[in-house]
């Protein structure tokens, strides 16, 4: 669970522009914020920072033993090895995840409903999913998942994966190349989740080996085992290329069928199309009946593709019971022996001692198996040496050396009848070569530009597997191409090896006479008697030229012809040579303007300017009178959260007019909602957010209650030449609830000269 603690301080900002505007004072503003993500871990090596605000998610409460007296309903324990997965965070999604890359561990955990992955890149792990060995999904926290279709394609090293009941269905390309997934553990005690064609496609999946049973072994609950053998059952499962083996387990302890008779036998397999050996396996399941297995010596599936029932068949076996001569099941005589009753110990529970377990009979109490179950394990490698231990007592469960993936190099010669390549494992750099014979087809080489070789040679390494010969080329011409402005080209091309070149030569060029093409160029042709080859030869004009004469106030311009016809005129601008600046009237003065490249002239005329404000023209020397007032284009007044109220202390009026001018009158309007009030008001208690606003300039003060007021002058504010006035400014605002960025004030200056 995520804290965010957060604490505002509210900041209000003036800004005095002509208009005056509000906006937030970031000195003001602060936010303490303090995330403390909930404990996703419960492995003693895993830690993780917390903070003093944390929530705890509760654990899994522990399950109490039954006594003998009572028939307990088999439960499914928790989810073995899963570690408390984090909630998810505000708008964070429904789906969060933890890997653990010391163990190839994945955690799945949540809050609510996932949406569906549609492809393998889509998945959240994508990127360590090749490192994954063990999945475990946790819906404690209420995690809902309509299908995990694609959840695990490619995950080619998943080993070990539990399924809570919350899952719905086994979606398509689920569990795709899984080539090593050996155990899946169903949690669904109450509804049987739907299996998806395709969902367990393998590409590569183990192999058959001495003592090692390559199907996947799949455990179900007791309490809806019968309903999910029959979903199992009826897959596909050689269509997906994955052998399977089912069995349901109280508590999902035991992977054993419940078997009590075998025999051997021969026949075809359907699915390794071979004549192979096979064990006739029958397994109690009901009451009524049991099923048949045939498990094939070579490839390990099922003869009949899945379970077939099959009804007892009985015989005497005392006075109290008859024994089906199948699969050993027990039933009540019907000869007339007195009779008895059997219990088959459907229902069991699981009794835990550290890592030993104890199963016993829910209806008798009587011992029905104990062993050691480790649980969740983690596998630490060495290389390609793994160690598998248990993640509660520490105890070494398994150990074994697993190569792979190998690395293969390039076909290689290696003597006149086989080639070879190399290959090594990934993990621990062993190796060896792997050797396949030559293909054999006769194939000439381009050797180089006037040979081929040829001889005996291989596809699949490159080389020549006998003796190799040389001979010239034979060469086939083709027709004299253009490939340039400067040559042409043919090709030519071995007719029993494949090499081609070009051959390049110069062109042969007639060229024809000069004729006019633009206004910068002239051209010619020339065409090449070989190939056909034709373009143009482009050179500049070679101009004659006139006198300049004047065409305009900007331009004069000349005559140019060239030895191929083409004439035109130049246009270029005057060169101009100014005169000195006379007074011309009393807002202008002139000077002369004339080309020295030809006979023009003119006037130019220009307004007179004093810019270092000594009354008199810059250009000409000419008296003038000038009005020329800088007001300051922002005054800003800051509003902090305690109500102080700061504002600038260097705005002023400057006066650059040649005579003494005087503010003659002051408007304040509002704008965006604001209202004008006295500047005298008590804003402490005024309703927050009520946009109110007083306002005082050079002791004049508003003292009205509007949307704009012409403030009363004490005195005549009157500057003199060269000088300023300073402008001393307040206000008081009601108070906000948030931070402001708006215009609030225009205020407009009515300025004139100053009487004598």
């Amino acid at each position: 669970m995520t804290f965010i603690k957060t604490k505002s301080l509210l900041s209000l900002l003036l800004a005095l522009v002509m208009v005056v505007t509000m906006f937030p004072m970031a000195a003001l503003a602060a936010e303490e914020t303090g995330i403390h993500d909930a404990e996703v871990c419960s492995d003693e090596n895993c830690t993780h920072d917390h903070t003093e605000a944390s929530e705890e998610i509760p654990a899994t409460p522990d399950t109490e033993e039954p006594t003998a007296a009572e028939t307990p309903v088999p439960k499914l324990p928790p989810l073995t090895d899963v570690p408390e997965t984090p909630s998810p965070k505000a708008g964070e999604k429904a789906l969060v995840w933890e890997f653990d890359a010391d163990r190839g561990k994945l955690y799945i955990g949540g809050s609510g409903a996932v949406g569906t992955v549609t492809s393998a890149d889509d998945q959240p792990w994508a990127t360590v999913r090749e490192s994954i060995i063990t999945v475990c999904i946790s819906d404690y926290d209420g995690l809902t998942v309509d299908s995990i279709a694609y959840w695990f394609s490619g995950c080619i090293n998943l080993e070990y994966a539990e399924i809570p009941a919350s899952v719905r269905e086994i979606g398509y390309h689920a569990f795709y190349n899984c080539q090593s997934l050996h155990d899946l553990i169903l949690y669904h005690d109450v509804t049987v989740p739907n299996f998806v064609s395709g969902a367990f496609i393998t590409n590569h999946p183990l192999v058959w080996q001495s003592g090692y049973d390559p199907r996947l072994q799949i455990k179900v609950s007791d309490s809806l085992a019968d309903e999910m053998l029959n979903a199992i059952c009826d897959y596909d499962w050689h269509g997906d290329n994955c052998p399977v083996h089912a069995a349901a387990g109280s508590g999902l302890s035991a992977y054993a069928p419940m078997a009590s008779a075998s025999t051997r036998a021969v026949g075809y397999c359907s699915f390794c199309k071979t004549t192979c050996s096979y064990t006739v396996a029958y397994e109690q399941w009901t009451d009524y009946d049991h099923c048949v297995r045939r498990w094939c010596s070579n490839c390990g599936y099922d003869q009949c593709g899945g379970v077939c029932g099959e009804a007892h068949v009985y015989s005497h076996y005392n006075s109290s019971y008859d024994r089906c001569t199948y699969c050993g099941y027990l039933t009540a005589c019907t000869c007339g022996g007195g009779g008895g009753s059997v219990c088959y110990h459907y229902s069991t529970y699981i009794s835990w001692s550290g890592c030993d377990w104890y199963k016993y009979c829910s209806s008798c109490g009587k011992l029905m198996d104990s062993g050691t179950s480790h649980g969740s394990t983690y596998t630490s490698r060495s290389g390609c040496n793994w160690y598998e231990y248990c993640n509660n007592c520490g105890g070494l469960v398994n150990s074994g050396i697993s190569h792979g993936p190998y690395n293969y190099g390039s076909w290689e010669y290696y003597d006149s009848s086989r080639h070879r390549r190399y290959y090594y494992c990934s993990g621990c750099g062993e190796g060896s070569y792997e050797y396949d014979y030559h293909s054999s087809s006769t194939r000439y080489s381009p050797y180089n530009a006037t040979q081929h070789s040829y001889g005996s040679y291989c596809s699949t390494c490159g080389s020549y597997t006998g003796s190799t010969f040389y001979a010239n080329h034979s060469f086939n011409y083709g027709n004299w191409t253009s490939c340039g402005g400067t040559q042409h080209r043919r090709l030519k091309t071995c007719s029993q090896c494949g090499y081609s070149e070009y051959e390049y030569v110069n062109h042969t060029l007639a060229y024809g006479s000069w004729t006019n093409y633009s206004a910068s160029q002239h051209r010619r042709t020339a065409n090449c008697s070989v190939c056909g080859y034709s373009s143009y030869e482009y050179a500049s004009h070679s101009y004659n030229y006139g006198n300049w004469t004047s065409v305009s106030g900007t331009q004069h311009s000349r005559s140019k012809t060239c030895s191929c016809g083409y004439g035109t005129t130049e246009y270029v601008d005057h060169t101009l040579v100014y005169g000195d600046w006379t007074p011309y009237s009393d807002t202008q003065h002139r000077r002369t303007i004339s080309c020295s490249g030809c006979s023009y002239s003119v006037y130019d005329c220009g307004e007179h300017a004093d810019t270092n404000g000594d009354g008199q023209c810059d250009d000409c020397g000419y008296e003038m009178t000038r009005f020329s007032v800088t007001v300051p284009v922002s005054l800003t007044l800051t509003v902090s959260n305690h109500g102080e109220v700061y504002s600038a202390n260097n705005a002023a009026i400057i006066n650059n007019s040649t005579g003494a001018v005087e503010i003659t009158g002051v408007t304040v309007s509002t704008a965006n909602g604001w209202t004008l009030v006295p500047y005298s008001s008590n804003m402490a208690a005024v309703k927050v957010d009520s946009k109110l606003i007083g306002f005082a300039l050079n002791g004049a003060q508003s003292v009205v209650t509007g949307m704009s007021e012409a403030l009363s002058l004490p005195s005549s504010w009157s500057i003199a030449k060269g000088c300023s006035l300073p402008l001393s400014y307040d206000a008081v605002v009601s108070a906000m609830s948030r931070a402001v960025n708006e215009q609030v004030l225009t205020v407009v200056f009515v300025l004139e000269w100053a009487v004598s």
